[in-house]
């Protein structure tokens, strides 16, 4: 399924995040200096000293921006202040909220790619990526370690113009699997299957090498801003799928 972004904001604690809802939200890490000092005083101990650790300006002005995002985001879901979210990490690094106002689960992802944020929202285990669409010299070199010889023969059956982005879509889509089972991408890119030709549906193939498994999963394409191309897997079926625009206005801690 492919989506296109629609402008919005988080829905908030008090309206309701359905059980079958599923989020996304698409935003701008090219942040003001007063929107970045913002963001900033939202952050924790643990999280400023990550982004200190980084060497390039640029790289800190976009860290700062993605986790002051997030929590924007996260706080409207969960119904607690952005500054008093607190986060636990899987063994993989993958983070979670350790709490919510009303006790349900929620889980969420993040991905960037330059200056385009990505943030998603459920209720269930979920992934989700996003790379800029480029020329890959050596595509095939990458391919042979992390996709199966099926993705290969799709990729190579397209025509030659074609092939670095059937490669980046196959790429986010897979990324976004091993996201949502919040293992390490070399060690979990060869358990999952996907569909890889542009323009197609996204679809899970197989799982561990079993079609049968991959019925229990989604798979959407995220039509975003040219040149980028995003993907969300997300465990069980028939969610209700919305991608929005936050715009800078409405991203205030």
């Amino acid at each position: 399924m492919m989506v296109p972004p629609v402008p919005g904001r988080p829905r908030s604690h008090s309206a309701g995040f359905g059980r079958r809802d599923l989020h996304v939200w698409k935003a701008d890490l090219d942040a003001s200096p007063g929107r970045l000092a913002r963001f900033e005083q939202t952050l924790g101990p643990d999280e400023r000293a990550r982004i200190g650790r980084l060497r390039a300006e640029a790289d800190r002005r976009r860290a700062t921006a993605s986790r002051g995002l997030l929590r924007h985001v996260l706080s409207e879901y969960a119904g607690i202040p952005a500054a008093e979210l607190r986060f636990a990490y899987g063994p993989a690094g993958k983070p979670e909220l350790t709490e919510s106002a009303d006790g349900a689960s929620l889980y969420f992802n993040t991905a960037h790619s330059g200056d385009v944020l990505l943030v998603a929202v459920g209720r269930a285990s979920l992934g989700v990526d996003v790379e800029r669409v480029r020329p890959i010299a050596r595509w095939e070199r990458v391919a042979r370690r992390a996709f199966s010889e099926n993705e290969m023969r799709q990729i190579q059956a397209l025509p030659p113009e074609l092939r670095s982005e059937a490669f980046i879509t196959c790429w986010t889509r897979k990324e976004a699997c091993v996201k949502a089972v919040g293992e390490g991408v070399w060690s979990a890119f060869g358990r999952f299957e996907v569909s890889v030709t542009p323009g197609q549906p996204a679809k899970v193939l197989s799982v561990d090498g079993a079609p049968a498994l991959a019925a229990d999963w989604s798979l959407y394409h995220l039509e975003l801003v040219p040149h980028f191309v995003g993907a969300l897997a997300i465990r069980g079926t028939g969610w209700q799928l919305r991608v929005s625009t936050l715009r800078p206005a409405e991203a205030r801690t």
